[in-house]
């Protein structure tokens, strides 16, 4: 690879458009719990309620809770390697400029220039 950039503003309308299908998951999720409450309230069935609490106390709700989890954790990585990644430019390019001018400074002056 000869070459490769990272456009912040870029990365940031990708986290937006991420966060919108995130966010009406975590919603959903956040509604789910009542709807469920309420359905096995409605059908006064033991044998329902047990099987609702069983579903999301067995593998269901870990996964859920890891799905939410590892888009939580990919947004939050993508912004601190941006934030590393512009932190290296600024650092790399504030190098090149103190390196040219002091470049300058010990450059031999040219015959007869005092």
């Amino acid at each position: 690879m000869s070459r490769w950039s990272i456009d912040p503003t870029g990365v940031a309308g990708v986290l937006e458009d991420v966060n919108v299908p995130a966010t009406a998951l975590g919603e959903a999720l956040n509604t789910l719990v009542p709807a469920l409450q309420a359905g096995v309230t409605a059908t006064s069935s033991a044998a329902i309620s047990q099987a609702v609490q069983e579903y999301f106390e067995g593998e269901e709700g870990p996964r859920i809770e890891a799905m939410s989890e590892r888009i939580a954790a990919a947004s939050s990585g993508v912004v601190a390697a941006t934030q590393a990644y512009v932190a290296g430019d600024l650092e790399m390019a504030a190098t090149a400029q103190s390196a040219s001018i002091d470049a300058f400074r010990t450059a031999p002056l040219p015959p007869g220039v005092r």
